[in-house]
């Protein structure tokens, strides 16, 4: 079956531009050819079915001059109804005029060849082989026109054998459709791949720059935060020498102290990771003892929100994983927690292949342009946000080979997904 995909909107406009003027093109040809056989050749053909036609397609063009001007998207069933469309009006055109004898039945080409270009090859196929049958059908069934019958057919007789000329430009026009079907959808496929790859690149470098200048500042701040740290390390406990009886004070004190502890483990491990010897050494280890480690060190930051972890701890499968990406979970969690303060949920399944972590919210959702670009380039949908997390998670589980995924709950809130290969040997 066909993959239903929809064009860029900018993609999808100059398509339709394009193909409104090969319309143009073709109906400016046979307009002439018509007004020459009615005026010069003085031919008898139905000029009253002939201009409706015409006007049929006129009117189409009309149409797909407006819809080029709508900003919505064109799905490909859509390009492939026009290009039938063109089709159906052709070969009523030549069978009102001679049939395959008349030498604009080579306009089969044409839907063929844009169809190749633009459309997957299934469809292509679909135009060319329709294309196929009518041009077959118009060798022995039409209208004759005396201008243009063989010298040995009889004029007065419509299902006799074509001449040897007619059936080679029938061979030649299988040849064509044949070569054009198979050999143009597969150049203009690999174009569309190179396109992409290209595109691929380019984000990839941007994001690249992002981190760059990201880590960069963070070494920076790495070394000075550890004077603050230490001075507020001293004035806590100071605080707590000095009121040893106020218990809610030493409570609150000690969950202060888990949080400069905290914040002083992730600079060394910020330091520690940033040594080259250390990039990119995975460890294996037991998907439950993961997210184990993950859970203790999200519920000292936050143990105000009720964390819900499901997964099968007993048959939990052995995986690939490092510092960065413990990070990169903690972080989606961070952005859970910020928009549903309540409760988040964290669901870890797998398969043969892969494995994936799943994180829900039950806040009101992302915004949809920022959804777009979440992970790409820095934005955040917190007002306070900085929108750094999301590009080095993003760059995190790419390192890794695999990929995010965000979406809409269907029932409310958003979830963020983490999917990666299973680990090849444990």
């Amino acid at each position: 079956m066909a993959e239903k995909r929809f064009f860029p909107l900018a993609a999808a406009q100059l398509n339709l531009k394009r193909l409104l003027l090969i319309r143009l093109i073709v109906l400016a040809c046979q307009l002439i050819g018509i007004l020459y056989a009615f005026y010069f050749l003085d031919l008898r053909l139905n000029y009253t079915l002939i201009t409706g036609i015409l006007a049929l397609v006129v009117a189409v063009n009309i149409f797909v001059a407006f819809r080029v001007k709508q900003k919505s998207v064109v799905s490909n069933q859509e390009l492939l109804g026009h290009l039938l469309f063109d089709v159906l009006s052709l070969s009523v055109l030549i069978y009102m005029s001679g049939g395959a004898n008349n030498p604009f039945v080579s306009f089969f080409l044409v839907p063929i060849t844009i169809s190749a270009a633009i459309l997957p090859w299934t469809y292509t196929w679909l135009v060319a082989g329709i294309s196929l049958v009518a041009y077959t059908i118009l060798l022995f069934y039409f209208q004759p026109l005396p201008a243009l019958m063989p010298a040995d057919m009889h004029m007065t007789e419509t299902r006799e054998m074509p001449s040897l000329h007619i059936v080679g430009m029938w061979f030649n026009f299988l040849a064509s459709a044949v070569l054009i079907t198979y050999f143009v959808v597969k150049m203009a496929t690999e174009i569309r791949a190179q396109e992409q790859t290209l595109n691929d690149y380019r984000e990839e470098n941007l994001r690249n720059e992002q981190i760059l200048a990201v880590a960069t500042q963070a070494a920076g701040t790495a070394h000075e935060l550890g004077t603050p740290l230490n001075t507020m390390t001293l004035l806590i406990n100071e605080i707590a020498d000095e009121n040893p009886d106020n218990k809610a004070l030493q409570e609150d004190v000690a969950v202060l102290k888990d949080q400069l502890e905290v914040c002083r483990t992730s600079l060394k491990d910020l330091v520690s990771r940033a040594d080259p010897r250390q990039a990119g050494n995975a460890i294996a280890m037991p998907l439950s003892h993961f997210i184990d480690q993950i859970e203790d060190q999200w519920r000292l930051l936050r143990p105000e929100v009720d964390l819900q972890v499901i997964v099968d701890k007993i048959n939990s499968p052995r995986i690939q994983v490092d510092a960065p990406l413990q990070q990169a979970v903690v972080n989606i969690l961070n952005n859970a927690a910020d928009a549903s303060p309540d409760r988040v949920e964290l669901m870890a399944t797998w398969d043969e292949s892969s494995w994936t972590l799943a994180i829900r919210d039950y806040g009101e959702g992302v915004n949809e342009d920022i959804l777009s670009t979440l992970g790409s380039e820095i934005g955040s949908n917190k007002e306070q946000g900085m929108g750094v997390g999301m590009i080095l998670t993003q760059a995190t589980v790419n390192r890794l080979g695999g990929k995010v995924l965000i979406k809409p709950h269907p029932e409310t809130g958003t979830v963020t997904s983490i999917i990666l290969p299973m680990a090849t040997d444990g």
